[in-house]
């Protein structure tokens, strides 16, 4: 594949998370009283919502960019013979957002898409334990701080109903910032090492 080509690739990285928080800013414009901290971010497609369509077409679109920057990636990490299993964590953002545009919130579908959030949270994980390259040493202390943002998701598991009611979207944003720095990350660090010179 030409380098041009897998660059392009490996720019998607920047493009879903740029995608994905301008879908939920203009979506939450188009509603009444809705709290970023509060309501969750299904809440903006769910069914008969006001963005229930834009939502999903971005989503859409941030599943299309997160299939060509897992291309990208395929490449780049069969180009240095890396280890290509830390990429399940971008399969399980690709399933997450497919699954989200297809069975909005409301349908009895739509929360069954745990396992994907499991394989999300896997790959930054898997990239600091088997990536031990110097030059990925930066990607790992990424890796590290987007694996423990996305573990606030446990504080869900708290009984709290003060927290659990005020605090849901919040909490699930953190998820979001998480694979947001992971898919950042990855994309800047895999561009440097092109543009350094890997053919």
């Amino acid at each position: 594949m030409r380098v041009n080509t897998v660059r392009i690739l490996l720019i998607s990285g920047l493009i879903v998370p740029l995608l994905f928080w301008g879908s939920i800013l203009v979506s939450a414009s188009m509603q009444v009283n809705y709290n970023h901290f509060r309501d969750t971010v299904s809440a903006l497609g769910a069914i008969g919502s006001p963005s229930e369509k834009l939502m999903a077409i971005l989503t859409w679109g941030c599943t299309a960019f997160s299939i060509t920057f897992l291309v990208g990636l395929s490449v780049v990490c069969q180009q240095l013979k890396l280890n290509k299993t830390p990429l399940t964590g971008i399969v399980g953002a690709i399933v997450m957002f497919a699954w989200a545009a297809t069975f909005h919130s409301g349908n009895p579908m739509h929360p069954k898409a745990g396992p994907a959030l499991l394989l999300l949270l896997l790959g930054p994980l898997l990239s600091v334990i088997l990536w031990k390259e110097v030059k990925l040493k930066p990607l790992r202390k990424f890796g590290i701080l987007s694996f423990v943002m996305m573990l606030m998701v446990l504080l869900r598991a708290i009984p709290s109903e003060t927290l659990q009611y005020n605090f849901t979207g919040l909490i699930q944003r953190f998820v979001h910032f998480g694979w947001s720095v992971w898919f950042v990350s990855l994309s800047l660090t895999f561009l440097k090492l092109k543009n350094d010179g890997i053919n």
